[in-house]
């Protein structure tokens, strides 16, 4: 498995993608995280993406993880 990024926030994140290819992109707080590394129902912000580049924004402290499935070369930047 690919080292998934990640970033911390004491409020606002914004993740911008660069995609190779069409590709669920999904940023997930710590609980849904390990919810979906062990296979089960998660809640998620993002989803299918046909254009890039894709920018997703969180409200939250805390840590959020960046997955991408379905495009094994991207690029991203936290800010």
């Amino acid at each position: 498995m690919n080292k998934i990024p990640y970033a911390d926030t004491n409020g606002t994140l914004t993740v911008e993608v660069h995609l190779q290819n069409a590709a669920d992109v999904f940023l997930v707080d710590r609980i849904n995280y390990q919810r979906y590394t062990s296979g089960q129902r998660f809640n998620y912000y993002g989803g299918h993406q046909t254009k890039t580049p894709i920018t997703i924004s969180v409200n939250g402290a805390g840590r959020w993880y960046l997955i991408v499935n379905g495009s094994p070369r991207y690029k991203y930047r936290f800010y």
